[in-house]
């Protein structure tokens, strides 16, 4: 016959965050979906939409970072969890970028808004441009506009580039100042929003940078690659998984419950 000490042993409720953080994104989902406050074509596009640009969701979020208040104090110390329980489960996807990359707020793929970078140098005048999905590079003469070099791909891939017969018959300074715009259009910018010899905003015990709109914006692209992981089954139902998903859940509702 069960004693007491078996009823102690189960007051612990296990709170399965994996499905409380999917249904706090569904609601997520709806409000940028249907509320006709955020542009973009699906998922991703809106989502980069919310991270770099104005609107209600990374407002409230850089409020809740900044305020002096319980509820700040308690978003903080959410964040400053998440932050732990992220470095503990060592999360990675390839969801975001398409290469592999760790869920952390130490390396967080922020979209390049440049699309146009351009360069006189001697000579010569350097051109990059992407758009529609295409990278175009060209080298022309200054004084008369003659192209020396040109090339218009898909996607952007330095090593694409490096292999045209075009590219390989410009001179070593010609390829060097080719490369230093190419480099400059690259579609996704690794950053990392802990402060290193810098400003810091203390969040719990870990230093971050002394910029909420940083801060905010790094947030809302690792809910959304955690949202990827779990959505593909790119991560192992353990305990460690578990707590990132409580913090995750933590974070992505505070925000959220403002939008009503």
């Amino acid at each position: 016959m069960p004693g007491y000490k078996d009823w102690i042993d189960a007051i612990d409720i296990k709170v399965d965050y994996f499905s409380a953080f999917m249904k706090a994104w569904i609601a997520f989902n709806a409000w940028y979906n249907f509320s006709g406050e955020i542009t973009g074509k699906n998922d991703k596009e809106c989502i980069e939409f919310i991270a770099s640009q104005t609107n209600r969701f990374k407002t409230y979020t850089m409020n809740l970072i900044d305020a002096e208040d319980v509820d700040g104090s308690a978003y903080r110390e959410s964040i400053a969890k998440l932050h732990g329980a992220l470095l503990h489960a060592a999360i990675t996807t390839q969801e975001y970028i398409g290469t592999r990359q760790s869920v952390s707020f130490a390396e967080v793929a922020v979209k390049n808004l440049n699309t146009l970078k351009q360069k006189d140098y001697y000579n010569y005048h350097y051109e990059c441009l992407r758009a529609r999905g295409k990278t175009k590079t060209v080298v022309t003469v200054k004084s008369s506009g003659a192209v020396v070099f040109s090339f218009e791909q898909e996607g952007h891939d330095i090593d694409v580039l490096r292999q045209q017969s075009g590219f390989i018959s410009l001179t070593p300074t010609q390829k060097e100042q080719c490369e230093v715009c190419y480099k400059e259009l690259t579609p996704y910018r690794i950053t990392n929003v802990l402060a290193t010899g810098q400003p810091a905003k203390q969040i719990g015990a870990y230093n971050f940078v002394n910029s909420a709109g940083k801060i905010s914006e790094a947030i809302v692209i690792i809910l959304y690659m955690l949202r990827c992981c779990l959505a593909h089954g790119d991560i192992s139902p353990d305990e460690a998984s578990n707590e990132v998903y409580k913090y995750a859940y933590e974070v992505l509702c505070a925000p959220l419950k403002k939008l009503k």
